[in-house]
């Protein structure tokens, strides 16, 4: 009777320990590893909360929210990137022993089961803008970006016929289709030689988060325009 009792008791506590350490230390590196993966940041930081705690054992969550440092999606970096969610269902089978023979993406599918809301938000900055257009447009030099709640402008100049020519450039930062793009609205150039030629026939729109994989399958819905910045986000579909 009293082995009965003692392996009762050292099951238990087994048991205890699971709950209480395995399964939200496995729920916390694979929600952090998704982000990591998804943004190239360089610290996650990641708070799960349920009520009883023990519900994460179980695969239900109340409250997620995470943050990561640096982060970059796409080609931008992104300043204050969080991952919030609410009312996360995990399938903790399927996060502890993976199913052979299936996709990231399907294995991705069937851990998390439902969420109330899941989102992903961060802010663009005037810098973070200037920088990738500085990577598209090689022969800009100087590029100079303010942002404001109407919209874009940004300025540089280039080399023609050996001489500086300065070409200014508006737009907006739009989503579509789930991704992130820079819209140029209108291209002016301006030279001693050229005087002032526009340029709006060669418009296009240039992808921000081209081939990016967003954790969760969420999709970039939302861009608020502001001061020095623009506000992204990204939600569960």
């Amino acid at each position: 009777m009293k082995k009965f009792l003692a392996v009762i008791v050292v099951l238990v506590i087994a048991a205890a320990a699971f709950v209480q350490f395995v399964v939200p230390r496995a729920l916390t590196n694979y929600i952090k590893e998704k982000v990591t993966t998804a943004t190239a940041a360089k610290e996650v930081y990641l708070s799960l909360d349920a009520l009883p705690s023990a519900k994460i054992a179980l695969g239900y969550v109340d409250k997620v929210h995470c943050t990561a440092d640096d982060a970059t999606i796409g080609e931008l970096n992104l300043k204050k990137a969080e991952l919030n969610g609410t009312s996360i269902h995990i399938d903790i089978k399927e996060l502890l022993m993976p199913t052979d023979g299936i996709s990231r993406e399907e294995h991705t599918n069937r851990i998390l089961q439902s969420a109330g809301t899941l989102e992903l938000s961060g802010v663009i900055t005037e810098d973070s803008l200037r920088d990738f257009i500085a990577q598209k447009f090689d022969h800009l030099k100087s590029p100079q970006v303010i942002m404001t709640p109407e919209g874009i402008s940004a300025a540089g100049t280039v080399k023609i016929l050996g001489r500086d020519a300065d070409v200014q450039i508006g737009g907006q930062i739009i989503a579509r289709d789930g991704d992130l793009y820079f819209q140029m609205d209108n291209i002016n150039l301006e030279n001693a030689i050229l005087r002032r030629v526009n340029l709006d026939k060669f418009l296009g729109d240039f992808n921000l988060t081209e081939r990016v994989k967003m954790p969760f399958g969420m999709q970039f819905r939302e861009v608020e325009m502001r001061q020095g910045e623009a506000f992204v986000k990204a939600t569960r579909n």
